[in-house]
């Protein structure tokens, strides 16, 4: 849709309303307060549209319709895009838009159906289904040429890297059998992006934290080996993917059999 057809939408609404929704200048555009209003009201019309096909949909035996999500990028692809041809093989009548994200996207003002997120703190005004715990492992790259930390304490000799996230920084707490080393480490790289966390390791200049189920492909084919593994990280230093959706009384027969499917999938992985 071009701005011009965009703009006379805009005047064509503003008459029908008999109201002014923008302000607007030469350099800028801004929204009036009245504006403001209209469109969270109108928020609330979509979401209750959304709701009443919602409800409808839940009386029919045969999932169908447009089942949009959102997902963490390495989440989407390691875990995700396994498993989406065979539902969709299972389910004809489902189509799926999936936008794979970094970024918290807002179900609500995004027309979201489900969110998968990797949390330890799910969000309380929304509900959250707990699809598989998240662990973390240290790997550092095959051909990494320094020798291996016998204990925890060693990894202070070594270059640290790990998620750009508060819950990693600070005292990590190691156990083997009845023995606890706590450790407080300083990072020489925090990256955001677990691609860039693997891109990084495999250079071999460094050992990284990094989610179980990223570093299992890694370990399997050779190009990642366990740094301390026979110590156990505590689990203060996990969390757990969730299945995010709207606080709605029914969930749509897709999104049910979608969330019910993933994790029978994980569990037998």
């Amino acid at each position: 849709m071009t701005p011009s057809s965009v703009s006379r939408m805009i005047d064509r609404l503003e008459k029908r309303l008999n109201v002014l929704l923008f302000t607007r200048s030469t350099r800028a555009l801004a929204v009036t307060e009245a504006g403001q209003e209209i469109y969270h009201q109108a928020l609330s019309v979509i979401a209750a549209t959304k709701s009443l096909f919602s409800q409808a949909d839940s009386y029919s035996d045969v999932p169908k319709g447009l089942l949009r999500i959102t997902a963490p990028t390495t989440l989407g692809k390691i875990l995700l895009t396994p498993f989406l041809p065979g539902f969709l093989r299972r389910y004809a009548e489902i189509n799926i838009e999936l936008n794979l994200t970094d970024h918290l996207i807002n179900l609500t003002h995004e027309s979201y159906d489900l969110a998968l997120r990797v949390t330890d703190t799910p969000p309380i005004n929304m509900v959250a289904r707990a699809l598989m715990p998240v662990d973390y492992v240290l790997v550092c790259a095959e051909h990494y040429d320094q020798r291996l930390p016998d204990m925890p304490g060693d990894l202070k000799q070594h270059n640290i890297f790990f998620p750009d996230d508060a819950q990693f920084r600070g005292e990590w707490r190691f156990w083997l059998n009845d023995t606890m080393e706590s450790v407080t480490l300083t990072p020489r790289l925090m990256i955001n992006n677990s691609d860039a966390m693997i891109d990084a390791i495999l250079q071999g200049v460094g050992i990284a934290l990094i989610p179980t189920f990223i570093a299992n492909g890694y370990l399997l084919n050779g190009q990642l080996r366990r740094v301390l593994p026979d110590w156990r990280i505590e689990n203060t230093l996990s969390m757990t993917t969730y299945a995010i959706t709207l606080p709605n009384r029914l969930l749509p027969l897709k999104t049910r059999v979608f969330i019910d499917d993933f994790m029978a999938w994980l569990k037998a992985k």
